[in-house]
C-alpha cells in the first residue's frame, strides 16, 4: 500500500521523500495513515490518508475557507484527491507542540504568551464565525504552538454551520461517540457548539494581573457568542446506528471489556437500547 502511494505521489504531486509520521494522538491512526514528504519545491508537506475520501475532500474545503479568513492560524491546504486506491489531503507541515502538552509538562510560559495564546484562540474564534463554519474538534491537542502563534489543525470533521451532510459512516459513528462533540440531544437532532470548548480553552491557558482585563473581556465575548458556531444534525435511526457499529474499524471499543469504553460513555444509552429492545443485533454488536 504504501510504496504504490509513494508512486502514486511522485507521479501525480511531485512529491518525493515520503516517510511515515506518528500522529500526535493514537487515536488517530485507527482513522488515518500520516506521511511527511517533499514537493516539487523542496518544502516539507504533511499528508494525511483517510479511509474515506468524502472526509479527505472536506478536509481540503472547509481547512482553505478558513486559511483565508486567518492564514497565520490555519495549516494551508495544498491538494487533494479522492480516488478508489488513495484518498489523501495535503498541507503545508507546521511542526510545533499541542497546547495540551505545554500546559501540561511543565514547560515555563511567560505572561506575554499566555496572553498571546488567548488572543490567537480568540482569532480563530472569529475566523470560524466569518467562515460560518463548525469544527467539531476543537481541543488542546489540536492547537499547535508554532513560532509564537497557536495554529488549529484536523479539519477533517469541519462543516459548514447549515449543512446536514454525513460525510460517512465513519464520521457519523464518530460524532455519536466522542463525548466532547456532543452537545444536548433532543428528540431528532444532535448539536454541536464549538464556543464552550474554545471558552474553556481559553480558560485552561489562563492570565496574569497584567493582562487580566483582556482576558475577562474576551471570556465575556465568548460567553456571548453561544450558539453562533452549533450545528445541529439528523440524529440516527436505530438501524443506522447498528449498521454504523458493525461495520466500523472502532467496533472494538464498544466491546464490553474494551479498555477504552470509558471514553465513549455517551454510547452507552445507545447501546443499553438495543441491548433492551433488539437484544439479537445487540450481540452481534458485543
Amino acid at each position: 500500500m504504501k510504496k504504490r502511494l509513494i508512486q502514486f505521489l511522485a507521479k501525480e504531486y511531485g512529491y518525493t521523500d515520503v516517510r511515515s509520521f506518528s500522529p500526535h494522538k493514537r487515536f488517530a491512526a485507527a482513522m488515518n495513515a500520516i506521511y511527511l514528504a517533499k514537493d516539487a519545491e523542496g518544502k516539507t508537506i504533511f499528508i494525511k490518508t483517510c479511509r474515506y475520501g468524502d472526509m479527505c475532500e472536506n478536509e481540503y474545503r472547509t481547512g482553505l475557507a478558513l486559511w483565508e479568513q486567518a492564514p497565520q492560524h490555519f495549516a494551508k491546504p495544498l491538494a487533494y484527491h479522492v480516488g478508489k486506491r488513495f484518498s489523501f489531503c495535503s498541507t503545508e507541515y507546521v511542526p510545533g507542540k499541542d497546547l495540551y502538552a505545554l500546559l501540561t509538562d511543565g514547560t515555563p510560559l511567560t505572561g506575554e504568551q499566555r496572553a498571546q495564546m488567548v488572543e490567537d484562540i480568540y482569532t480563530i474564534h472569529q475566523a470560524l464565525v466569518r467562515a460560518d463554519i463548525v469544527h467539531r474538534d476543537v481541543v488542546l491537542k489540536n492547537m499547535l504552538y508554532h513560532q509564537g502563534r497557536v495554529i488549529l489543525i484536523d479539519c477533517q470533521l469541519a462543516t459548514k454551520r447549515n449543512e446536514t451532510k454525513v460525510t460517512s459512516f465513519f464520521d457519523h459513528i464518530l460524532k455519536i461517540c466522542k463525548c466532547r462533540w456532543m452537545g444536548t440531544p433532543g428528540p431528532s437532532f444532535l448539536e454541536w457548539d464549538d464556543v464552550p470548548v474554545l471558552l474553556k480553552s481559553i480558560q485552561s491557558i489562563g492570565s496574569t494581573p497584567a493582562h487580566q482585563e483582556r482576558f475577562e473581556f474576551i471570556c465575556a465575548e465568548l460567553q456571548k457568542a453561544r450558539g453562533t458556531l452549533v450545528y445541529t444534525h439528523p440524529y440516527p435511526s436505530m438501524e443506522e446506528l447498528h449498521a454504523a457499529i458493525k461495520t466500523c474499524r472502532l467496533r472494538r471499543l464498544f466491546h464490553h471489556q474494551a479498555k477504552m469504553r470509558h471514553r465513549y460513555r455517551c454510547m452507552i444509552p445507545h447501546l443499553q437500547y438495543l441491548i433492551d429492545h433488539h437484544p439479537e443485533q445487540a450481540q452481534e454488536v458485543r
